[in-house]
C-alpha cells in the first residue's frame, strides 16, 4: 500500500532529522533481537483505528443475522463513518476439527467474510455467498475492500457455548490463557481477486490509511465470535442461558497465526518499514525529552501496574525465544522500582529508558511501549506518515566511487554478519508450488533453479560491494552491470535504501536466521500480542483483546483497553 506523495514522505524525514540527536540509532533499533522484542503500542494499527473511530464519531452495529442452532448462516455488520457506510458480511458453517489449520491454505473454513463499501442488497449478498466462500478461487469486484476467513477455536468455542447455555460464566483457568473465540487466517485487500486496490481510494476516503480496511474487518470478525457463541448458547440453554457478563464481554480478542509469509514483506519494503519504526521513534524521543509532569508520572505508574496485572494473569507456556507472561512479571516489578528511583531526576523518562536498555531487548521494548502511552501525537499527521512513496530511480551513470560511498554509509553493518562464511547462504526463499506460501529451502537439498524470492538483501549487497572493489572509482556503475547483470537488483536496492530505519540488520539466508523476530515486530505494529511461537518459523497471537465492542463505540470510548487482566473466578460457581 503506497502513495505517490513525496511531500508526506519528506515530512517524516524532516521530523526525524530534527530529532537526530535524540532518536535511537538504527544500529540499535534495527537489530534482530530488538525488533523481535517489540510490543503493541499506542501507534499500533488496532489502536489508531479505534482512536480514529472515536474522534470522527463512527457508529457500528449488527444489521442482520440468520444463524441456525450450530451457528451456521450469515451475518451482516455495519460501520458508519459519518461520510460513508460499510458492511462486513460473514458466512459461517461447521467443518470437522481435522480440517482446521492455522496456515493460509485450506479448502474450507468455518468463517468466510468480506468488508464491503456501502450497504448490501439482495443481489450483492447472493453474489457474495458464492464468491466470498471460495476465497482465492472467487472473483470479486471493487465494492469489496477486504476478504478474510478463519475457524472457531477448537479449544474454546464449544466450551463457551456450554457454559453460557448452563447459565455460567467461563472458568478463567480454562479459557484465559489465549483469549480468543475465532481464529483468522488471512486478511486480503489491495486489489487481490478483483477487490478495490488501495490506490483506488480517493484522498478523503475513511480508509485511506494503510491497513485500515483490514483492521475494520478484523474488529468486526472479532464481534462475530461473541455473537455466534451467545446465539448458540441461547438456542441450547433456553431460559437458563446467559450472555457474557461485564468481566468477559471485552476480554476475548481475535486469534491469529503467522508464519514465513511476513518475512518477504519486511525485507522488500524498506520505506514502509522506516515509516513504521520512525513514527514510534519520534514519539519515544518526545517522551524521553520531557521533564516530570506529576499527572504523567502517575499515569506511567498505572500503566506499569496494568501491564503487571495482565501478565500475572497470563500463562507460563514455553515461549522461547521470547519471555512468557509470567516471566515478564518480575521485569515489571523492576521497572516499577526503577521508576520510583528516577522519577525525581531531570528527564526521568529518559533515565528509565536508559536503565531499561541496559537490561536487554525484552525490557527496553516493554518500557518503550509503556512510555508511548504518555505521548499524545497528531493522529492525522501520523496517519499521513504511513502513506509512503516506494518508487525510486537508480541512475546507472552513478560512479563506482559514489556507489561504494553509499554502501559504506548505509550498509556498513554488513561486515558484522559473516556474509562470506560457510553458513551465510544456507537457505534460499521460494513461493511453494503446493501451498502458495513463502518457504525457505536448504541449498544443500534443493537448487533454486531461478525460483527464489529476492529477500536475500544482505548477501546481494555484499556481493555487489565485492564486484565494485576491483573497478575504477570513476567508472560508471552501468559498466559493472554490463559485466555482471546479476547485481542490478542490489544496485536498485542500494538507491532505494535511503531511510534510516529501512533495513533489518539481518541475513535471511543464514543458517541461524530466526524468522520469529521480524514476524513479531510486524505483528506488534499491527497491534497483536500474546506471542506464542510454535516453531522457529511461526507463532500464534491475539488481536483486539480488551477492545470495545461495536455497540460501545462512542465519544467516551477511551484508548486504554489494551492489556486486560484475566477475569477472576467467582465464588460458588455452579
Amino acid at each position: 500500500m503506497s502513495s505517490t506523495s513525496p511531500i508526506v514522505a519528506d515530512a517524516l524525514q524532516v521530523e526525524l532529522a530534527a530529532r537526530a540527536d535524540r532518536i535511537r540509532p538504527a544500529s540499535y533499533v534495527m537489530r534482530p533481537d530488538v525488533l523481535g522484542a517489540a510490543r503493541l503500542s499506542r501507534y499500533s494499527f488496532s489502536r489508531t483505528l479505534l482512536r480514529r473511530a472515536v474522534a470522527d464519531g463512527w457508529t457500528a452495529g449488527r444489521a442482520h443475522q440468520d444463524l441456525d442452532a450450530e451457528g451456521r448462516g450469515e451475518s451482516v455488520y455495519f460501520v458508519d463513518t459519518g461520510t460513508q457506510r460499510f458492511s462486513f458480511v460473514a458466512f459461517t458453517t461447521t467443518i470437522d476439527e481435522s480440517a482446521h489449520t492455522d496456515r493460509v491454505i485450506a479448502d474450507r473454513w468455518e468463517v468466510a467474510g468480506a468488508l464491503v463499501d456501502g450497504d448490501v442488497d439482495g443481489d450483492l449478498l447472493a453474489r457474495l455467498r458464492v464468491e466470498v466462500s471460495e476465497q482465492e478461487r472467487g472473483r470479486l469486484d471493487p465494492r469489496v475492500l477486504s476478504l478474510t476467513r478463519g475457524n472457531r477455536s477448537v479449544r474454546f468455542f464449544g466450551y463457551l457455548v456450554d457454559e453460557l447455555a448452563a447459565g455460567r460464566q467461563p472458568d478463567p483457568d480454562r479459557v484465559g490463557d489465549a483469549g480468543y473465540i475465532l481464529r483468522s487466517t488471512a486478511f486480503y485487500a489491495n486489489g487481490k481477486f478483483g477487490m478495490r486496490s488501495f490506490a483506488g481510494y480517493p484522498d478523503d476516503h475513511p480508509f485511506r490509511v494503510p491497513y485500515r480496511a483490514q483492521f475494520v474487518a478484523a474488529w468486526m470478525f472479532r464481534e462475530l465470535g461473541y455473537d455466534m457463541v451467545e446465539h448458540c448458547a441461547r438456542v441450547k440453554g433456553g431460559d437458563l442461558a446467559v450472555g457474557f457478563d461485564e468481566d468477559w464481554r471485552r476480554y476475548f480478542g481475535l486469534g491469529n497465526a503467522t508464519g514465513l509469509g511476513l518475512v518477504p514483506y519486511a525485507f522488500k519494503h524498506p520505506r514502509v518499514l522506516d515509516a513504521w519504526v520512525g513514527i514510534r521513534e519520534l514519539a519515544l524521543a518526545d517522551v524521553r525529552d520531557r521533564d516530570l509532569v506529576s499527572a504523567d508520572g502517575e499515569l506511567l505508574r498505572s500503566w506499569i501496574a496494568r501491564a503487571r496485572q495482565h501478565f500475572a494473569s497470563g500463562s507460563d507456556d514455553d515461549c522461547t525465544p521470547f519471555l512468557n507472561s509470567q516471566a515478564l512479571v518480575p521485569v515489571l516489578d523492576d521497572v516499577a522500582a526503577i521508576w520510583d528511583q528516577v522519577a525525581a531526576e531531570a528527564r526521568p523518562y529518559d533515565a528509565l529508558y536508559r536503565w531499561a536498555e541496559q537490561q536487554g531487548a525484552e525490557t527496553s521494548e516493554l518500557v518503550v511501549s509503556l512510555l508511548l502511552e504518555l505521548h499524545v501525537g497528531d493522529d492525522d499527521l501520523y496517519d499521513l506518515f504511513l502513506l509512503v512513496d516506494e518508487q525510486s530511480s537508480a541512475d546507472p551513470a552513478m560512479s563506482v566511487g559514489e556507489a561504494r560511498a553509499l554502501l559504506d554509509e548505509r550498509f556498513d553493518w554488513l561486515a558484522d554478519l559473516d556474509l562470506g562464511g560457510p553458513s551465510a547462504d544456507a537457505f534460499w526463499w521460494v513461493v511453494s508450488d503446493n501451498t502458495e506460501e513463502p518457504r525457505r529451502a536448504r541449498r544443500s537439498r534443493l537448487a533454486p533453479e531461478g525460483r527464489d524470492v529476492a529477500v536475500d538483501v544482505a548477501i546481494r549487497l555484499w556481493r555487489f560491494k565485492h564486484a565494485l572493489s576491483g573497478r575504477d572509482a570513476g567508472e560508471s556503475v552501468v559498466g559493472v552491470l554490463v559485466d555482471h547483470p546479476e547485481h542490478r537488483a542490489a544496485f536498485e536496492r542500494l538507491v532505494a535504501s535511503d531511510r534510516r530505519y529501512g533495513e533489518p540488520r539481518d541475513n535471511t539466508c543464514a543458517l541461524g536466521y530466526l524468522p520469529l523476530q521480524i514476524q513479531r515486530f510486524q505483528l506488534a505494529q499491527y497491534g497483536m500480542d500474546e506471542f506464542k511461537p510454535k516453531s522457529t518459523d511461526w507463532l500464534r497471537v491475539t488481536l483486539f483483546q480488551g477492545a470495545p465492542r461495536l455497540a460501545e463505540l462512542g465519544p467516551d470510548t477511551a484508548d486504554d483497553w489494551v492489556l486486560p487482566a484475566r477475569p477472576v473466578a467467582r465464588r460458588g460457581r455452579p
